[in-house]
């Protein structure tokens, strides 16, 4: 999608599972290449609604130097942050706000919006504690499907889905300009765990970025799959069938663990999920909101 000339956009900051891509600690096969080449990296999953120099993160990762840099590159110029949703407390959606602290740059009053449970644990836990202690973040409280306002024409809703919230709650996000929405959902347990209607929520978005962690359950040779569940792209594939073609171009799979094969150009798993009418996600793409 290139980039129109509305006043406000999405820019997709990463589309890699926490790990990133290569992924720490990998000499496989699936990441030699992406260690020789850099333009094959991925960075971990988050997003910027970007309105001028202004931007609202939803997640911030491990990552938020490099996409930060992005950001800047993008408006040509130094953003501002004005502020941050985070999904849960797995390790690539929220310890960027690190960053923030006095050791690196030391912000002043950032608005993070979090769930109660997630405020309760950044509260209780430091290093978080040391960020409120010196004011480098203030945490306001989300509630389930309750929009907030984050530009002036721009709103973002927060909705809770099953994954393993050890921690925290999770949260996907639907974010809404008057003429378009985009649905996030970057980690989830399964579809047909959730008591909500996927292929609806797909029909009344007009751009879906959703959990592509793995393409099929047999890629990880050597962890219990059972013990990190995500819908394979597989699943999904056949959870969303009965979508026309216009709603399977609206999927956007992301969150892509290191080991699946939609990263590799040109290979089978690639080919089958753009044959099929959907879209993989990537870094740097931008949507009009």
């Amino acid at each position: 999608m290139q980039q129109a000339n509305a006043s406000s956009n999405l820019l997709v900051l990463g589309t890699a599972q926490d790990g990133g891509y290569p992924h720490t600690g990998c000499s496989e096969d699936c990441c030699r290449e992406a260690w020789k080449d850099s333009n094959q990296k991925r960075l971990i999953a988050s997003l910027a609604v970007l309105d001028g120099k202004d931007c609202f993160l939803v997640d911030i990762t491990p990552d938020f130097k490099y996409q930060l840099q992005l950001i800047e590159h993008h408006i040509n110029d130094k953003p501002r942050i004005s502020g941050i949703c985070i999904t849960h407390a797995h390790l690539g959606h929220y310890m960027g706000l690190l960053e923030l602290g006095l050791e690196v740059m030391n912000t002043n009053d950032i608005p993070v919006y979090v769930m109660p449970k997630m405020k309760s644990f950044l509260e209780n836990n430091a290093p978080f504690t040391q960020l409120l202690e010196l004011n480098n973040i203030r945490l306001l409280a989300l509630q389930d499907n309750y929009p907030i306002d984050i530009f002036k024409d721009v709103k973002i809703t927060p909705f809770q889905v099953p994954h393993r919230n050890e921690y925290s709650e999770t949260v996907g996000y639907r974010i809404q300009s008057s003429h378009q929405s985009v649905l996030y959902i970057p980690d989830i347990d399964s579809w047909d765990g959730w008591d909500t209607d996927i292929n609806q929520l797909i029909k009344e978005s007009d751009i879906a970025l959703l959990d592509g962690t793995f393409y099929d359950k047999t890629e990880l040779k050597n962890r219990d799959v059972s013990a990190i569940p995500h819908p394979s792209i597989r699943e999904s594939i056949k959870q969303f069938s009965t979508l026309d073609k216009m709603d399977r171009k609206k999927v956007n799979f992301t969150h892509l663990n290191h080991t699946n094969n939609v990263l590799r150009e040109g290979s089978e798993a690639r080919k089958d999920v753009i044959q099929q009418g959907f879209q993989i996600a990537y870094d740097g793409m931008v949507i009009s909101i």
